[in-house]
């Protein structure tokens, strides 16, 4: 429990000192963990939703299963977006005081939750509304801050190419702000569906685009891992 608590109050530290960097843009708050019981995560998310303090918290949270992940440990995240600084310190405060999200907490330890790791990170550049997609394929990489700028630049201009030919739905580039001890980059791909994910990675990766992409970024950027996920329940702000 008390792992538990230090990880998220650390994860809420970085968001507020983000914010400090962009006050004026949303960030995303990941925090991925082991769940021996994903039935009893789901039962204490939405206990703590129906509570005076989960109506009150102020983020747009989506709880997600990692399908495959390498040798990633976490099976499953939260991912927080928060619009400000202010909405940050209303849902710390809510975990540090308000009693329902005491118990939320509590209620996780007792379903044997491990936390795994956190990082905060920006929108770089997106495309789409990745809220209405429910599963995705995510691409975590390692790009030197001189190589920022072109490799975002030819991402955009391949995605942009092949969105002529391919009925792409939601993708984007982010930016790990903090807790980018693994990986500076996460770069995502968003369907409906499995199978309409699957028919979306082979058209992009068939296009003649993505084969001029991956020739001037070879020497950009370094593959970590690719994850397979699946949204299980959204929890909008209420």
């Amino acid at each position: 429990m008390k792992l538990f608590v230090t990880l998220l109050a650390a994860l809420f530290s970085a968001l507020a000192l983000a914010d400090n960097h962009r006050p004026n843009s949303k960030y995303y708050g990941f925090y991925h963990f082991i769940a021996p019981d994903p039935a009893a995560v789901v039962a204490a998310t939405d206990k703590f939703y129906a509570s005076d303090c989960g109506k009150a918290y102020p983020a747009d949270v989506g709880l997600a299963e990692e399908v495959f992940n390498g040798a990633y440990q976490s099976t499953h995240f939260f991912i927080n977006t928060y619009q400000n600084a202010a909405d940050q310190e209303k849902a710390a405060e809510i975990f540090r005081s308000c009693p329902g999200g005491l118990e939320f907490l509590a209620d996780l330890n007792a379903a044997g939750v491990i936390p795994t790791r956190e990082y905060l990170g920006f929108a770089l550049l997106e495309e789409g509304d990745w809220n209405q997609d429910l599963v995705f394929a995510k691409f975590d990489v390692i790009i030197e801050p001189q190589n920022q700028h072109a490799y975002a630049a030819a991402y955009a201009k391949m995605m942009s190419a092949a969105a002529e030919d391919v009925g792409l739905r939601s993708w984007g580039n982010d930016l790990v702000g903090f807790g980018n001890d693994m990986f500076t980059n996460w770069v995502y791909l968003g369907a409906e569906n499995l199978t309409q994910l699957d028919q979306i990675q082979q058209a992009l990766f068939a296009h003649p685009a993505y084969a001029t992409f991956a020739k001037e970024t070879a020497g950009m950027r370094v593959n970590v891992n690719t994850t397979q996920l699946q949204f299980l329940k959204a929890y909008p702000r209420q």
